[in-house]
Parts: structure tokens; C-alpha cells; sequence
């Protein structure tokens, strides 16, 4: 597309590109009807015209899903989809300006290929980020004992913080005021390793008002060689959904800018996980507690994605 914001109809040239779109209404124009007859662009996939939603998805978008984004990956040749994948990592790397690649979260919120992509062209993960110049937020595979059943957790004894508002209950456990987190554990299984719960509200509010004070906990878990987990009981889409027609609106994109900023500034300190639900919550906070530094490195989300907690 041309930078000099020349209009297609009449081509008559403008200094700024909102003087362009301004001009269009005299042609009785909308920006979708402009661009997409203008310049016209076809989901590499099936084929068809991309829907036009604002001018930048319009133009940095392939695909109208992210599924269909994978699936394109995927049935191509290992060449065409690792360029293709790698390009996409490397905008946004630079873009932000990261240190590290982004982890499994950060690359389905922002409708990118997803870490199997990057396994099937490259072999692993840790290849693609290596090729696009920097490493993964997360580079260890989970141990398998992650995934064995609930009833092997059931003796750990579980510390909850005396200032924990609605504590998950556990078969042994006992309050304790912590220097951080709501759980620990305490003993021989004690390994530095904490766990913030939130619920979707309570996330929400961490990353926005509540983030210089969230940024001074985490500057705390730091100064005892600690480690963070945050918790979510709820998904992305229930966020959404609950954002949507729930009474206390945030803006998400914004919520999820502060997530990845937290995640990249804390990198090796903390993680956000998002069981879906309370019930899972409960499950999965002993497994965490158990294994504790054996998950310290490892992206987590993307194993729960990829198999489930049950």
C-alpha cells in the first residue's frame, strides 16, 4: 500500500492519513468500503476477502481466525510455515521490543502462531525464539507428574494466608500469615514457591489499579529468590464474557498489556495461569505446590491448554 495518503478515487494527495479518511466522506465512503475495494486482500487460506475492521487488523491480518492462521501453518511445507511463523515472531519481538519470546498466552491473545507451529517447522520453540534472536520466556517441558491424579496431592499440607477473602479448602491445611501469595507450603516441601488466587474480578483490578501494588509484591518474591504463580479461576473467553455483559467493565487490551509487561519485567519470578474455574483451582494449586521449581521454567498454560487438568 502507498504511504503518500493519495486518494484512490480522485487521487488527490494529503498531508496525514486522517486528512485521507476525512476526505472520504465527500465521496460518500466508509474506510471498509475504501480499503477493501482499493486494496483488496484474500484469506491465505480459503480464499475469500478479508472483513475490514479497523485499517490496522486489515493489513497486519492473514486470516479472520487464528484457527484458520493454524491450520494454514500447518498444511503447508515446514519451510513456508516456519518463514511465515518466524516473520510474524520477529514483528513481534521488535515491536515491543522484548527480551524474550513470547510465551503461549501472550501468543493467543494476540492471534499468532501457536507454540506448535513453531515446533513443526523449527523442532522446538527454543529454535524459533533462537532464530528470531532472543529466548523463550519458558524453556522446560513439565514433569509428568503434573498430570497424575489429584489423590497423589491429598497429604500435602497447604499454608493459607490469614488475609486470603475466600480460601479454597484443601484436606490439610492451615492459616498463616505469608510474606506473599495465599499458599504455600511448609516443611520438606517447602521450595519458594507461592500462589496468588484471583478471580476474573480480581484480576482485572490487579492489572490496572492494583498494579503498582502487585509490582511491589513481586519486587518482594524477587528479594527471596521466590517464585509467583498467579492463579486465574476463570479462561479468556469467560473474561471476555463476563467483561462484556458483567456490570464492572474493563479494557481488556489493556488488562492484557500490563499481563505481558508484568510477565517480560518479572520473567523467572512469577506466571498466570487460567484454570477455567474454581474447582480447578483447587486441583491444580497442590500439583504446583508439590512440583514447585520443577515448573518454575516451564510455560504451564500451554501444557493445561494442550491436555486438560482433569
Amino acid at each position: 500500500m502507498s504511504s503518500s495518503f493519495k486518494c484512490q478515487v480522485c487521487h488527490e494527495e494529503f498531508d496525514t492519513e486522517k486528512g485521507l479518511h476525512i476526505h472520504l466522506k465527500k465521496h460518500k465512503m466508509d474506510l471498509a468500503t475504501y480499503y477493501t475495494t482499493y486494496y483488496p486482500r484474500n484469506n491465505l487460506l480459503t480464499g475469500e476477502p478479508l472483513p475490514f475492521k479497523n485499517k490496522e487488523d486489515y493489513f497486519n491480518n492473514d486470516f479472520s481466525t487464528r484457527s484458520q492462521l493454524i491450520k494454514w501453518c500447518m498444511s503447508q511445507s515446514k519451510k513456508v510455515a516456519g518463514e511465515y511463523a518466524l516473520k510474524k515472531l520477529k514483528k513481534r519481538i521488535e515491536s515491543k521490543d522484548l527480551k524474550y519470546a513470547p510465551n503461549h498466552l501472550e501468543l493467543k491473545i494476540n492471534k499468532l502462531p501457536d507454540i506448535d507451529v513453531y515446533k513443526y517447522a523449527f523442532g522446538s520453540y527454543t529454535k524459533a525464539s533462537k532464530e528470531a534472536g532472543v529466548k523463550p520466556l519458558h524453556r522446560s517441558k513439565i514433569d509428568e507428574d503434573f498430570f497424575k491424579e489429584d489423590k497423589y496431592f491429598e497429604d500435602l499440607k497447604i499454608f493459607i494466608d490469614t488475609r486470603e477473602q475466600k480460601p479454597l479448602t484443601f484436606n490439610i491445611s492451615e492459616d498463616l500469615k505469608l510474606d506473599f501469595g495465599d499458599y504455600t507450603v511448609g516443611g520438606d516441601d517447602y521450595n519458594y514457591t507461592y500462589i496468588d488466587r484471583k478471580s476474573d474480578s480480581d484480576f482485572k483490578g490487579t492489572l490496572t489499579g492494583g498494579l503498582a501494588r502487585f509490582r511491589r509484591e513481586l519486587q518482594r518474591v524477587q528479594e527471596f529468590d521466590s517464585y509467583l504463580f498467579i492463579v486465574v479461576e476463570s479462561d479468556l473467553n469467560r473474561l471476555y464474557k463476563n467483561n462484556m455483559y458483567g456490570p464492572h467493565k474493563s479494557n481488556l487490551e489493556f488488562v492484557y498489556h500490563n499481563m505481558r509487561l508484568i510477565s517480560h519485567e518479572f520473567a523467572g519470578s512469577c506466571q498466570f495461569v487460567f484454570t477455567g474455574t474454581r474447582a480447578n483451582s483447587q486441583s491444580v494449586i497442590p500439583k504446583i505446590l508439590k512440583l514447585g521449581k520443577k515448573l518454575w521454567d516451564v510455560d504451564l498454560q500451554y501444557y493445561i491448554d494442550k491436555n486438560g487438568l482433569e
